[in-house]
């Protein structure tokens, strides 16, 4: 048995004399390789495993709405917008591309169709994989973009005509492969003409209480009353408090009494 415990030692110490630091081979996680190796594995899960996955146009056209600007939900924060103009190749597919933001699942884009997400103001990796049956596995493009706080950014994508490879430096526009970042002026005339995926995603951005949500921030600016809706609009007829006081009071100068009361109160009678 003793010679069993000695032959363990002397492997023990020849291995820890051979490694570089002795702490890698007793602690393996602390190793800065294991743990980029680790990193690198666990992305390549977060983008590749099974992820709701959307038919192309070939099996099931888009049937949401017609693009319409939206409100970021806080002023802080960017909106982004991904379209893709239908064309003969895009409506022969039959699996959607899906679209990642820092290796979380946001939609899937078919031909003639758009989704958006709203983001706070950093920069975040932008990923667009291809779906193999169930699995997301071809990556078609991947980028860091910068997305500030209270602008409105239009992507288009599109496989007919793909930009570079790798992104032009110097350009004030994102445009690398089928992802093309375009001024808004250009996007809206293109992307009115798409459906909506569905419902939108707010990522990484501050919950905020439905009962007050802009007055907990003081550097927060107001919505510019072109962008408001029709229906968000504050009413214009407001009575003012002497106009509300005059029609409590009857001509002898005395509080009515409220519907249903049966005494009405004149404060000069008081004492």
């Amino acid at each position: 048995m003793w010679q069993l415990k000695a032959l363990f030692g002397m492997t023990l110490a020849l291995a820890l004399a051979a490694c570089s630091n002795p702490q890698y081979l007793l602690h393996p996680t602390s190793n800065p390789a294991a743990a980029k190796t680790r990193q690198g594995l666990d992305s390549i899960i977060d983008t590749t495993t099974l992820k709701p996955l959307a038919w192309g146009t070939f099996l099931s056209p888009p049937k949401g709405a017609f693009f319409k600007p939206l409100l970021t939900t806080d002023s802080r924060n960017a909106l982004v917008y991904v379209y893709r103009s239908r064309s003969n190749w895009s409506d022969a597919e039959i699996q959607a591309p899906g679209f990642f933001v820092n290796g979380e699942f946001i939609s899937g884009l078919k031909s003639g169709s758009y989704f958006w997400f709203e983001v706070p103001s950093s920069t975040y990796n932008f990923t667009a994989k291809r779906p193999l049956a169930v699995v997301y596995l071809q990556t078609i493009f991947e980028v860091d973009v910068l997305f500030e706080g209270g602008k409105s950014y239009y992507f288009r994508y599109d496989e007919d005509n793909p930009g570079p490879k790798k992104l032009v430096k110097g350009s004030p526009l994102t445009v690398i492969g089928p992802l093309q970042q375009l001024p808004e002026a250009q996007a809206l005339s293109e992307i009115a003409q798409t459906r909506s995926m569905g419902v939108g995603r707010v990522l990484y951005a501050d919950r905020q209480p439905q009962w007050s949500p802009f007055e907990l921030y003081t550097e927060a600016q107001p919505v510019e009353a072109a962008r408001l809706d029709a229906l968000t609009r504050a009413p214009t007829q407001v009575r003012t408090d002497e106009e509300i006081q005059a029609e409590q009071m009857d001509e002898h100068g005395n509080v009515r009494a409220r519907a249903g009361a049966s005494t009405w109160w004149n404060p000069t009678t008081w004492w």
